[in-house]
């Protein structure tokens, strides 16, 4: 399967009825740490490899994955 290398890869979406804090990425669906760059099995760039700390990275991959939560 051919990836294009300028796509940053999202992570998996986040459902409201999970219970999991583990993060997921979209291209491989392989969970990914903070202090991960790139996604460990396939070495894409992810959302927020561009973060320049460990706790900036997992704030913008956690938004990243929430981002089709309905807020009520």
């Amino acid at each position: 399967m051919y990836y294009n290398p300028g796509v940053i890869v999202d992570m998996v979406i986040i459902h409201p009825s999970g219970t999991n804090s583990t993060l997921f990425t979209a291209c491989c669906g392989v969970a990914i740490c903070d202090d991960e760059i790139g996604c460990p099995r396939c070495h894409r760039t992810v959302v927020g490899d561009d973060c320049p700390t460990d706790r900036e990275r997992g704030k913008a991959r956690h938004r990243n994955a929430s981002r089709k939560l309905i807020k009520g």
